[in-house]
């Protein structure tokens, strides 16, 4: 039994006689009470259900922004390779050397193989074997170690983007879990909530009518 009902059968089980002054401002005060419970319940039901959209709000600003950054990411592994590729086919063009060609070959091929969907732990080990095979080229003909330098830099920052890539916890499970959680809590509070806000309202409106109402008239008596 609610506060209103506890109430209404107290008035119920002691027949009184009020004047139309006591019996407006008791009407008044009773309007009161229940709007200042109900207020404090609702703002701490609000402030709870403000805090789980936060949450949810904020969890999925935090997914598009770490989307965003592994996209870039991948990007930038890509171009990095990309530029190693490039670096070493302009490189291949001032060497005249069979044994470079043959080795530089053998290099592109291992550098296109790792460009594609492999595991950090995979791509960083075929990594380490091209720069090995890079450091090779060196012997192959005088004058490119600065160049051979530059095309391992580029390999080792794009091996670099992906293991920055495989740190970032972009788990969809536990996204929607979190989400979840949080929708789950507002759903569970939120029908109460509605509750307070349509009785708040509802005293309210007839707290307005009696302290409208005037507190003399005719004399008359009324029982409460």
């Amino acid at each position: 039994m609610n506060n209103e009902m506890a109430d209404q059968g107290a008035e119920n089980s002691a027949p009184h006689t009020y004047d139309r002054k006591e019996l407006i401002e008791a009407v008044v005060v009773k309007h009161k009470k229940y709007i200042d419970e109900y207020t404090t319940e609702f703002n701490e039901i609000g402030s709870k259900m403000k805090e789980l959209q936060d949450n949810i709000d904020s969890s999925k600003k935090n997914r598009t922004e770490v989307l965003e950054k592994i996209e870039i990411l991948a990007e930038k592994r890509q171009l990095f390779y990309h530029q190693a590729e490039k670096l070493l086919d302009e490189l291949a063009e001032s060497v005249s050397s069979s044994d470079f060609t043959r080795e530089k070959s053998n290099v592109m091929d291992k550098l296109s193989k790792v460009k594609g969907s492999l595991s950090p732990e995979e791509e960083k080990k075929q990594v380490d074997l091209i720069l090995q095979s890079i450091s090779t080229l060196g012997s192959k003909a005088s004058g490119i170690d600065s160049q051979l330098a530059v095309i391992s830099e580029r390999i080792k920052d794009a091996i670099g983007y992906k293991i920055e890539m495989s740190s970032i916890d972009s788990s969809e499970e536990s996204f929607n879990s979190n989400m979840s959680s949080c929708e789950e809590g507002i759903k569970e509070i939120e029908p109460r909530y509605k509750w307070l806000e349509n009785r708040i309202n509802s005293h309210k409106e007839a707290m307005g009518y009696w302290e409208k109402q005037p507190l003399s008239s005719d004399k008359q008596e009324v029982e409460a």
